[in-house]
């Protein structure tokens, strides 16, 4: 992968910040083109800051906040490190998983595409309001009436992501935001013959342009390759409970193995769920394998994205083995 076409995401992985604040300025060294946060165990924001402080060369960006954040909040957080980074930051949203939003949120989601869509009209309102020309937002979801904001905000022209996996949010990516960040489980058809028209689709409705697609692809790399085939499954097995994945699996033939694995989820059978990820899913779905088996890997998308996002599996995985991870990953893409 090209120089600056690379980036990693933390958050959800049992890194303590200061692993993080150490392997993101590696990774800036690294060449890094941009570095992420994802609301797993902690928020984006706060660790993306203190991010920021350490890598200041680097583009950085949420990776997602999730919508269960009101829009005002999610626009001053995201002017602040607007401010902080010079310009740097990259807002990216996502609805998260609905059951998340039902059970930790109290709110139910079941119209995604026409609410995210507000939402990212709304906070864009946000964003140009000043002193002296307040801002106002009347939808179906969200109402803001005349809000001022007390300072001129030295950046406001923030780049605005979107989570998408399914074909209209490929599509509301193209017609609403500046660049759509895929999920962690994908295929080359499913970027083909999914991602790419439907993304085009959604360009034609605002007119053309660019909308930067970024993939987020879980990466193990060890010089035992079973090993890291085996960290792989972890986070598969993890992506795998979440129904909307089934437009990548169930192509691939791979829609038994997807209940076995919910089914063990259900029992709070976590092992199992990781038992029930098969070679070929690994295969399919991972960078996984030595220093070179993941070049070759990532070098089958170079021409189908703009950017790579590496996600280091967490789920059920100990933190000296993140660690360890974490610097493989580098020395791959360095």
């Amino acid at each position: 992968m090209p120089e600056n076409k690379w980036g990693v995401i933390y958050n959800g992985d049992g890194l303590t910040l200061s692993d993080m604040l150490h392997f993101a300025s590696r990774a800036q060294d690294a060449g890094a083109g941009i570095l992420w946060t994802a609301e797993g165990w902690r928020d984006a924001f706060v660790p993306l800051t203190a991010i920021a402080a350490v890598a200041k060369n680097t583009r950085v960006g949420t990776a997602i906040a999730q919508m269960a954040r009101p829009p005002v909040l999610t626009a001053l957080s995201a002017l602040s490190l607007a401010e902080l980074t010079e310009g740097k930051f990259v807002l990216g949203v996502g609805t998260g998983p609905r059951v998340w939003n039902q059970n930790w949120h109290d709110f139910d989601v079941p119209r995604p595409i026409p609410r995210i869509r507000e939402y990212i009209e709304c906070i864009r309102a946000v964003l140009k309001a000043t002193p002296s020309a307040p801002a106002s937002f009347s939808g179906t979801f969200y109402n803001v009436r005349d809000y001022v904001p007390f300072l001129t905000a030295p950046v406001t022209d923030i780049p605005i992501y979107l989570a998408g996996v399914n074909p209209r949010m490929t599509e509301l990516a193209g017609s609403h935001a500046d660049g759509l960040i895929l999920g962690p489980l994908r295929s080359i058809a499913y970027l083909k013959e999914t991602v790419h028209p439907n993304l085009k689709k959604g360009l034609g409705k605002r007119g053309g342009g660019h909308c930067e697609l970024c993939l987020t692809h879980i990466c193990s790399v060890s010089s035992d390759a079973a090993h890291a085939r085996n960290l792989a499954r972890h986070a598969i097995a993890f992506y795998s409970v979440l129904p909307y994945y089934d437009i990548v699996l169930s192509p691939l033939g791979f829609a038994a193995q997807a209940q076995a694995i919910r089914e063990a989820f259900e029992r709070g059978d976590f092992s199992g769920m990781i038992q029930a990820v098969t070679d070929d899913m690994v295969a399919a779905l991972a960078l996984a394998g030595t220093k070179d088996d993941v070049r070759r890997q990532a070098r089958q998308f170079e021409s189908l994205a703009d950017r790579i996002i590496l996600y280091s599996p967490y789920f059920g995985v100990g933190v000296e083995e993140t660690r360890a991870n974490h610097t493989a990953m580098l020395e791959v893409f360095t």
